[in-house]
């Protein structure tokens, strides 16, 4: 037999999952993470990503990138 309190619970979980909007909640989500995330979190996230996104380019995208952006950063 199924108890109140399991009922209850069930029923709350079964709200969240099919009431909510999943883009929504996954904003929330993601918008409390940054909310307590401190400036070195959040900078070594921003490293990572930036990271990964550059190791996806070419070596002459690369160069191109940072002829556009930084170009003092091929010079001798």
């Amino acid at each position: 037999m199924i108890s109140l309190a399991s009922c209850v619970m069930l029923s709350a979980k079964t709200f969240l999952l099919t009431d909510m909007n999943r883009p929504t909640l996954q904003d929330q989500l993601v918008q409390q993470m940054i909310d307590d995330m401190d400036l070195k979190t959040m900078t070594c996230l921003c490293y990572d990503y930036l990271m990964e996104g550059y190791d996806k380019y070419s070596d002459e995208e690369l160069t191109e990138e940072v002829t556009q952006y930084y170009p003092e950063l091929l010079e001798d």
